[in-house]
């Protein structure tokens, strides 16, 4: 994902504003896995993601190229997605799964999170 062009991860796609990751902790469904957690929140059109990486995590440097890889793998599988925003959070034992066994992650856990979803 370097440079434009069509492997560009656009900002549409990026949860940016503090209403909207506050909407998605509010009313969203939770999913855990080994290698992250996930707040899914359903929507009518797209997909969103936003990151969440704590200080406790490690240095800036390891914080950063977690973030890179998730979106990433985000990037690769968002296609495939259900319209959803989606908060990612990373364990630290994340750094040892490759790009495509996030990517597969992560759509088990969207999957699974909105299999899990209350219907009012």
């Amino acid at each position: 994902m370097t440079g434009g062009g069509k492997g560009r991860f656009p900002s549409t796609m990026h949860l940016k504003r503090r209403k909207d990751f506050q909407s998605v902790y509010r009313g969203g469904v939770v999913w855990k896995g080994s290698c992250f957690s996930l707040h899914v929140l359903r929507r009518e059109c797209g997909v969103r993601l936003g990151i969440v990486v704590p200080r406790r995590f490690g240095t800036a440097v390891e914080r950063n190229r977690s973030k890179r890889r998730l979106r990433e793998a985000y990037r690769r599988i968002a296609l495939s997605l259900p319209p959803t925003d989606v908060i990612v959070r990373p364990v630290g034992n994340c750094e040892r799964f490759d790009i495509e066994e996030m990517g597969r992650t992560l759509v088990r856990g969207v999957k699974e999170a909105l299999a899990r979803e209350v219907k009012i």
